[in-house]
């Protein structure tokens, strides 16, 4: 499908969608990422007792941050609509394909959720301390977290499709630079193809993140170097469509 010329009476309402998409952008990036920090700082890969002392210890954050997901998940919401609303003109069926795409990741973060306070009910419920030895409460624990981890892949493989499918419409509909379409468009197709390797290879994915742990400060920062402009893609798109809005081009 060729992209159809804008009427003069729908340039307000993309305008509109631009500054939606554009704040929606800033708000679940600063919500993920302090969702990641507090996930990070309580559980620790590898050491179940650990993760369930840290846990059972910082129970309120670990509740806040399970709450920072679901605002997330609601920002993503508001997110798809606002960018289906700009980029449907584009292309209306991958627009759409994106929109479901992108429900789906949601519907995950959902189900992680829920997960998470599966966990939290386990370590701070009335009874369930009580009902299992340690052992059997950190098996119970370390299974759901990897669940989590399970569920995290699945939700960046369908999040990563969804944003590819948008940022390709986002490159065709040159409403902003392509340079900075196309960077965005390559940050989520890497989010793709990373989503899959570690679904496919598990064991090899956590190998070669033990790899570069291991690799000396300069080389940690070549390699900061590469994918820092692939994360803050989207806060930089973010502020482009609050500030600087889209360029409506009239073409059949």
């Amino acid at each position: 499908m060729s992209q159809t010329m804008t009427p003069r009476q729908d340039v307000p309402s993309l305008r509109r969608a631009a500054m939606i998409a554009g704040a929606a952008y800033l708000i679940t990036d600063a919500t993920s990422i302090y969702g990641i920090f507090v996930r990070s700082s309580l559980i620790v890969s590898g050491d179940a007792a650990l993760t369930v002392s840290n846990i059972a210890a910082h129970a309120q954050l670990f509740r806040v941050g399970i709450v920072s997901d679901l605002l997330t998940g609601a920002g993503v919401v508001i997110l798809n609509l606002a960018l289906y609303e700009l980029l449907a003109p584009v292309h209306r069926s991958l627009a759409r394909l994106a929109a479901l795409w992108r429900l789906v990741e949601v519907s995950m973060g959902s189900a992680i959720a829920v997960n998470s306070l599966v966990v939290l009910s386990l370590l701070n419920g009335a009874d369930h301390p009580q009902a299992f030895q340690p052992r059997e409460l950190q098996a119970l624990v370390r299974l759901f977290v990897g669940a989590q981890d399970s569920g995290y892949m699945v939700m960046l493989l369908f999040a990563g499709l969804g944003s590819t499918t948008y940022l390709y419409l986002l490159v065709r509909s040159r409403y902003v630079p392509k340079v900075l379409a196309l960077l965005g468009l390559a940050g989520s197709a890497q989010v793709v193809l990373f989503s899959l390797a570690r679904l496919l290879f598990p064991v090899f994915a956590t190998l070669a993140f033990a790899a570069v742990r291991a690799l000396p400060a300069i080389a940690l920062a070549l390699l900061a170097l590469i994918f820092v402009p692939i994360i803050g893609f989207e806060i930089l798109l973010g502020l482009w469509l609050l500030v600087k809005g889209v360029r409506i081009p009239e073409q059949t």
